[in-house]
C-alpha cells in the first residue's frame, strides 16, 4: 500500500495513500490525497482523523456521485475537501492522481480554503497552503 509524504509546508504534510482507510490519528491537521473511492465512508474517515483537507476519487457523476456524499460529510465538520473524476486519474494510483488529477467537485469548506474545480490537484493543494498561511 502506498503511503508517502510528497510535500510539507508550515507543518502540514501532503500524504498520498491508496485508500482513505490508511488514514491514521496521527494525520490530524494533515492533507490526504487518496486514490480510493470518495464515498461516504471516505468522508467519515477524514472527519474521524481530523484531516485539514482530503482529496479523493469520485466514482460517480453529478450531484449523487459517491464523492459528493463524502464531501457533504466533511462539510458538516468544516473540513476542506475535493473529489477527482476517474477520467482525470487512475483510481488505483494515488501518485498518478497527485501528478495528473484535476478537481471535479469541491465542498463549501474547500472553496473557502481556495480549492477550485478544474485545478490540477498539486496547484489546488499549493493554494490551500497559501490560504492557510494568510
Amino acid at each position: 500500500m502506498l503511503r508517502e509524504v510528497v510535500a510539507e509546508q508550515r507543518g502540514r504534510r501532503v500524504i498520498l495513500v491508496d485508500s482513505m482507510s490508511q488514514a491514521e490519528y496521527e494525520d490530524h491537521d494533515q492533507i490526504l490525497v487518496a486514490a480510493s473511492n470518495g464515498g461516504a465512508e471516505s468522508g467519515r474517515v477524514a472527519v474521524r482523523c481530523g484531516c485539514a483537507c482530503a482529496v479523493f476519487n469520485d466514482a460517480g457523476g453529478g450531484k449523487d456521485g459517491a464523492g459528493i456524499a463524502g464531501l457533504a460529510i466533511m462539510d458538516q465538520a468544516g473540513i476542506a475537501g475535493a473529489a477527482v473524476g476517474h477520467f482525470t486519474a487512475r483510481i488505483s494510483d494515488a501518485r498518478d492522481m497527485w501528478e495528473n488529477g484535476v478537481l471535479t467537485h469541491v465542498n463549501e469548506a474547500g472553496r473557502a480554503a481556495g480549492l477550485r474545480v478544474g485545478d490540477p490537484v498539486q496547484a489546488a493543494i499549493a493554494r490551500f497552503f497559501e490560504e492557510a498561511a494568510a
